[in-house]
């Protein structure tokens, strides 16, 4: 029975000790508990109107919150509670402690905390993350100047296709490259063409047939005899073939077995798509020419520079 009293009191004893041991032994319980409760503040780096009086994560990004360094509290340690507000909302403010419209712990504002005075302060380590940058304000004139990147390009008035109305094969090409530079009225090329040879058959047997005709009496003769010539040579101008080559032909009734083509205006040939020897159908673009005298500048502006380009606005190019 005494033993049963002895082990009862030495338990006994052993609980009565175990306060003293955390005491002694391990203050630092006691410091924990002061640090939790020191007003520490925490706050998204991303979303600074997201005030949290423990850590945790950003209700939007889910970033861990930092802690606010607050560097201009009172020397003596006494900071002043100016009002009470919502962590979610800094709009939301009481007078006293509570509760938030959505059920959340309302957080202090202190007197000397940056929202008490009418601006906001962002840890430096949090404007650096964010890439925020400062200027003092000052009256001065914007800049209507504009940069941007601009293309060169033919004068879309100044250049022309070169091509012919009527199939055959190349038989001289005088243009030999690109970038060759040409002047108006300059030979191009030489066309042989079946089609042209009957076109001009059938003029000199038009022709024939009229000096036949106006050796009769009848009206109706001699005037079908003009009609035909007449038609012959539309057939011809419809070839692209001159006035001065188709009197040539009335004067001399030799055939031109070929069509010249010539460059209507000076410039550049910047596409050449022929080559000598080579078969033809009608309407085939030949060569390209472009008068690069003068060139266009193409550039694209943004949207919300429009309003500093104006009709005339003067531009460098470099």
């Amino acid at each position: 029975m005494k033993k049963k009293y002895l082990i009862i009191g030495l338990i006994a004893a052993a609980v009565a000790l175990v306060p003293l041991y955390i005491f002694v032994l391990n203050p630092g319980d006691d410091t924990h508990t002061h640090l939790s409760e020191d007003g520490q503040l925490y706050s998204c780096g991303m979303h600074p109107e997201i005030i949290s009086d423990e850590p945790g994560l950003c209700p939007i990004c889910e970033m861990n919150l930092t802690p606010i360094k607050n560097n201009n509290r009172k020397s003596s340690g006494e900071r002043k509670i100016i009002y009470w507000q919502a962590p979610m909302d800094p709009n939301e403010i009481y007078d006293e402690a509570g509760k938030s419209k959505m059920g959340m712990d309302l957080v202090p504002v202190y007197d000397d905390e940056g929202s008490a005075q009418g601006f906001v302060t962002i840890d430096p380590e949090v404007q650096q993350n964010m890439n925020i940058k400062t200027d003092l304000v000052e009256i001065r004139k914007l800049s209507s100047k504009v940069t941007t990147n601009g293309v060169l390009v033919k004068d879309e008035t100044k250049e022309y296709i070169v091509t012919t109305k009527v199939a055959g094969w190349i038989e001289k090409l005088y243009v030999n490259y690109t970038g060759q530079v040409v002047r108006k009225g300059q030979k191009l090329m030489d066309i042989y063409s079946p089609q042209l040879v009957a076109a001009q058959q059938e003029l000199l047997t038009a022709l024939s047939y009229q000096n036949t005709a106006n050796q009769s009496s009848l009206k109706s003769i001699k005037q079908s005899g003009d009609e035909l010539v007449g038609d012959a040579i539309r057939k011809l101008q419809l070839f692209d073939i001159s006035e001065k080559e188709i009197n040539r032909l009335i004067k001399t009734k030799e055939l031109n077995t070929y069509i010249t083509l010539y460059a209507p205006n000076s410039g550049t040939v910047i596409n050449k798509n022929v080559l000598e020897g080579e078969k033809i159908m009608a309407g085939s673009p030949l060569l390209q020419i472009a008068n690069l005298t003068n060139l266009w500048l193409t550039a694209d502006i943004y949207e919300y520079e429009l309003s500093k380009i104006k009709l005339g606005s003067n531009a460098v190019i470099k």
